[in-house]
């Protein structure tokens, strides 16, 4: 007796969940990209505020040349110490930590 070939049907439930998990990470990506924008606007609007800001790129900023902030991930790296931390608010913690001379 022959034995019956096996045939793959095609996985309707793995083309919606390839779809589910191509959405998600689109809006994933456009979250991230709106973070970016927000914090890369809160560094540059320390300007104003009387601080020297270099853009060395899009992803890190010195401020002062005193501390590097890294705003994808909120990060900074103090130059002078060399701690490595994360903060919340990129204006907050620029005003309390460096604040400008009276």
């Amino acid at each position: 007796m022959a034995r019956k070939q096996h045939t793959a049907k095609p996985d309707k439930g793995k083309s919606e969940l390839s779809e589910a998990w191509t959405e998600y990470k689109d809006e994933q990506r456009e979250r991230r990209a709106a973070r970016l924008e927000k914090r890369t606007e809160q560094i540059l609007g320390l300007r104003e505020k009387g601080y020297k800001v270099h853009r060395f790129t899009d992803y890190q900023y010195r401020i002062n040349d005193a501390v590097d902030l890294y705003p994808t991930h909120n990060l900074f790296h103090d130059l002078k110490t060399g701690v490595r931390n994360n903060y919340q608010d990129a204006e907050q913690f620029i005003l309390k930590k460096y604040p400008l001379p009276a």
